[in-house]
């Protein structure tokens, strides 16, 4: 019995170090991976938008996450996952022009009553893990996953407080942007502008 289970068990050895080997060793045996994806796309609706992108700013930063599993309310010593990402992108501040009211208030007098900022939307946008520190443990704690980062940076609560800094940018460049419209129409318009 006892020879038996000594054959069984160095049987399974024996295939365990097969299997070992040949994965950690089949590039040198010719072995390679292939994949296929493919992406497949319908244009359910082409809608016009009206929005004036008034301000674009440059973007920087370093995002950190960290995860650890806990026990009974107790985090498991080195069983931390920390990723650290470093991001650009430049965020696109406007109005909806749509909402934008041009009122004559006199004999070539105007009142533009200007609608509340807007976040529009995001361009040229650059995203690189450039850490993952992770405890001798922390394959027991779920991975992070940067796609899900990325999204969570991008639609951040950032934008009102973007907005909120450069308001007084966005309103010059709003008085700018409809002073050269209507004067280029009646150069000597007075024009008076007002903010939501």
């Amino acid at each position: 019995m006892k020879t038996v289970l000594t054959a069984v068990l160095t049987a399974i050895i024996v295939g365990a170090v097969a299997i070992a080997a040949i994965v950690f060793l089949k590039p040198q045996f010719g072995m390679t991976t292939q994949s296929e994806s493919t992406n497949t796309q319908v244009i359910k609706s082409v809608e016009r938008e009206e929005q004036v992108v008034l301000v674009s700013l440059g973007i920087q930063g370093l995002n950190r996450q960290s995860e650890n599993r806990a026990l009974w309310g107790m985090q498991v010593p080195g069983s931390a996952r920390t990723q650290f990402i470093q991001y650009d992108y430049k965020a696109k501040l406007g109005i909806e022009g749509k909402d934008v009211r041009i009122e004559e208030t006199g004999e070539n007098a105007y009142k533009i009553a200007v609608p509340a900022f807007i976040f529009i939307g995001h361009a040229d946008e650059h995203f690189e893990k450039v850490i993952d520190d992770n405890g001798l443990l922390s394959w027991v704690t779920d991975e992070i996953d940067p796609a899900q980062r990325i999204t969570e940076i991008l639609q951040g609560g950032e934008q009102e407080k973007n907005i909120a800094d450069n308001r007084e940018l966005l309103q010059d460049q709003a008085r700018q942007f409809y002073t050269d419209i209507i004067t280029a129409i009646e150069p000597t318009a007075q024009l008076e502008f007002s903010f939501a």
